[in-house]
């Protein structure tokens, strides 16, 4: 199913950009079905790491650490 999510996240105009405006970061959790604080929780979650994993490696496609924090939230 990741792979199905991050297909479709292809097919949107979500600039890949890191890091992204909150703004873009709603609407794709919204797009997920993701409820909105959640979409905070992440934004400002990485937004204090200064869009840093948890190894300390930059963040290049914000959508990307996005699904698999979505995924991380369902199992």
């Amino acid at each position: 199913m990741k792979s199905d999510m991050t297909q479709d996240a292809q097919n949107l105009s979500f600039s890949r950009q890191v890091p992204p405006k909150l703004e873009e970061v709603k609407s794709y959790f919204n797009y997920l079905h993701i409820p909105e604080a959640e979409a905070e929780v992440f934004y400002f979650y990485y937004q204090g790491m200064d869009w840093k994993n948890e190894t300390g490696t930059p963040i290049r496609d914000w959508v990307m650490a996005a699904d698999e924090w979505v995924w991380n939230l369902e199992n």
